[in-house]
Formats: structure tokens, sequence, C-alpha cells
């Protein structure tokens, strides 16, 4: 055997006990617990949704989106925006407010609705419940008097 056939053996050999020592010492470690997948593993589909799931982001954006236009528009130009926005967002507000009225008008109207059409469709049972109640209070107050009278009469033996 040639010098080079013995090195390439040697080299062999330890390539071998080196793959069985790894095999050996990863067959001892333990398993690796499974990662979690975390909430917010997928983008938001749309800004509605990011601003859902970030309000603070969204906040700060719009803190940082009124600095920069603070610092890009003239001054002069920064009262006559401001009252306009003021007079945008006091419009808002009063619309909101009305939608807001109309919505709870609404619900109170479709609860009214929901607990006739509850009393309608209980009508009948209470009535039944009402007649079968009257009928055990007088079935109730017969055996009373029946058994009045059969303690009476044992009293009187």
């Amino acid at each position: 055997m040639s010098e080079a056939e013995q090195r390439r053996d040697r080299i062999r050999g330890k390539v071998a006990a080196s793959q069985a020592r790894l095999q050996r010492d990863s067959e001892a470690l333990p398993t690796a617990p499974p990662r979690q997948s975390f909430p917010d593993a997928y983008p938001p589909e749309d800004y509605r949704s990011l601003a859902a799931e970030y309000p603070w982001l969204t906040i700060a954006a719009g803190v940082g989106a009124g600095l920069l236009l603070g610092a890009v528009l003239p001054k002069g130009a920064g009262g006559k925006l401001g009252k306009r926005a003021l007079t945008a967002a006091s419009l808002a507000a009063e619309f909101g407010l009305v939608l807001s009225r109309k919505a709870g008008d609404t619900a109170s109207e479709s609860g009214r609705e929901g607990l006739r059409r509850v009393g309608e469709a209980t009508a009948p049972l209470r009535q039944r419940a009402s007649r079968s109640g009257s009928a055990a209070r007088s079935a109730g107050l017969t055996l009373a008097r029946e058994a009045l009278k059969i303690a009476t009469r044992q009293r009187g033996k």
C-alpha cells in the first residue's frame, strides 16, 4: 500500500469515528421544544386591521405625520388650516353623535320588538302554567279539607 492510500484510509477512519461520535452524542441530547407561532406572524391585510392590531403605533404615526406637516407648512397656513381642521373635526364629532343616537334608538326598538315577540310566544305557556297552578291549588285545598276531616274524626274516637 502506498503512503497516499494509508493517509486516505486513516482520514476515512477518522471521519467514520467522528460520524459515530456525533450520532451517539446527538441521541443523548434532549429534543428541542416546538416553536410557538406568534399571533402577528402574518402581516395585516389592510390599514384598518393594522390599526386594530397596533393602536399605539397608529397614534405614534399620526403624531409623526402632524410634526412633519407642522415643519413643512408655512406659519401663516397653519392658522387657516387649523381652523378648517377644527371645523371638520367638530362636524365629524356631531355626525358621530347623530349616528350613535340613531344606532341606540334602533337597538332599543329592536329590543322592545324582541320582548313583545317573546311575550306573544310564551303567552299560551303562561296561561297553561296559570291554569295548572290554579288546579294544583284547588286540589291542595281539597286534600287539606279532607285531612282536617279525618283528623277531627280521629280525635273524636
